[in-house]
């Protein structure tokens, strides 16, 4: 068993920010340069329903300050999908819940606060502190100069996941807070205590066997829940994974059948070409020899015929025959004879 109990479950979150001094220590290194807390008091967690709705709402933790102003201080361990929607909820039944009755009320609000310690990531900015106020649109025109439309309300998460320093790297309170929250499970002691009394406040609070009996019954089924939830959740995410991959895989062979076809046909295609290529240069040759051949033949046949009347006109006119005789037997022109 570890020395110190998980400040991520429910019990060990309430047992650790359910102390007065440790909260009102909290929130001042968190606000600090804003304002000063001098005194809290913890208000009912539980929001009533309301008229028309059965639904109540439950924080963790619901305290007011000695200034009037509210605080709702939750921890959500697990991943939720709509998980800002749920903090803008949260802050407006807050707010409706300070509506009075009767004709009497203008309207003023007291100023409530929500702060969430998270141990996911609502975004990739890599942001530790996010603070979420209401600006009006042409302020927000205006860049980094624009004013918030209200103090009224106001949400500041705390994105544990993204917060890497080391213990040599905490100079500020505030950031020694978050180290020991996001670390506190895996110590053996307190880190800062030398620094700030309220960090020797929290290694005794926080030590799991300085808690009494009954506590730590309660303690240990909150804590089996909770690994009982991510045991599950780790098997569906690995059986997600198989099957995923299996779908993959077929998906994967579908479209490398698909791209082997497209590029078979592309090879065959040029393959094809090539072979008919030289077929059809081999066929031409063919046709073309005996194209040529013919010709040849032709023409040799005609030389012939030629060079017979050329001797058969030299015979003739060597013999007397008249000229013109000559040209109709052998087909030579006049002028043809003449040269002979």
């Amino acid at each position: 068993m570890a020395k110190f109990i998980n400040p991520l479950t429910d019990i060990g979150f309430k047992r650790i920010f359910g102390d007065k001094e440790i909260m009102m220590s909290f929130l001042n290194s968190l606000f600090e340069g804003e304002f000063v807390i001098k005194d809290i008091e913890y208000l009912d967690k539980e929001q009533e329903a309301l008229p028309g709705d059965e639904r109540n709402i439950i924080y963790d933790l619901f305290c007011k300050t000695d200034t009037d102003m509210e605080f709702i201080v939750e921890m959500q361990s697990r991943s939720q999908l709509f998980y800002r929607d749920r903090i803008i909820y949260y802050l407006s039944r807050a707010i409706a819940g300070q509506g009075m009755k009767g004709d009497k009320w203008n309207y003023k609000l007291t100023p409530i606060y929500g702060i969430y310690w998270m141990n996911f990531s609502l975004s990739e900015d890599g942001q530790v502190i996010n603070d979420i106020s209401l600006y009006s649109k042409h302020q927000l025109k205006e860049g980094v100069n624009a004013k918030p439309f209200t103090d009224k309300v106001r949400a500041i998460t705390i994105d544990m996941r993204a917060f890497n320093k080391i213990q040599a790297n905490c100079e500020t309170t505030l950031d020694q807070w978050i180290y020991n929250i996001k670390n506190m499970e895996s110590m053996t002691t307190m880190p800062f205590k030398e620094r700030n009394n309220v960090f020797a406040h929290l290694e005794t609070l926080s030590d799991y066997y300085a808690m009494d009996i009954e506590d730590r019954k309660i303690y240990d089924a909150a804590l089996r829940r909770n690994r009982d939830y991510y045991a599950t959740l780790e098997s569906a995410r690995v059986e997600g994974l198989e099957e995923g991959r299996a779908e993959g895989r077929a998906e994967g062979i579908e479209e490398g059948r698909a791209e082997g076809r497209a590029e078979g046909r592309a090879e065959g295609r040029a393959e094809g070409i090539e072979e008919g290529r030289a077929e059809g240069r081999a066929e031409g040759r063919a046709e073309g020899f005996k194209d040529g051949e013919e010709k040849g033949r032709s023409a040799g046949i005609k030389e012939g015929e030629r060079k017979t009347n050329i001797f058969n006109a030299k015979k003739f006119k060597e013999l007397g025959v008249d000229i013109f005789v000559i040209s109709q037997a052998t087909g030579l022109t006049i002028e043809e004879i003449n040269k002979l």
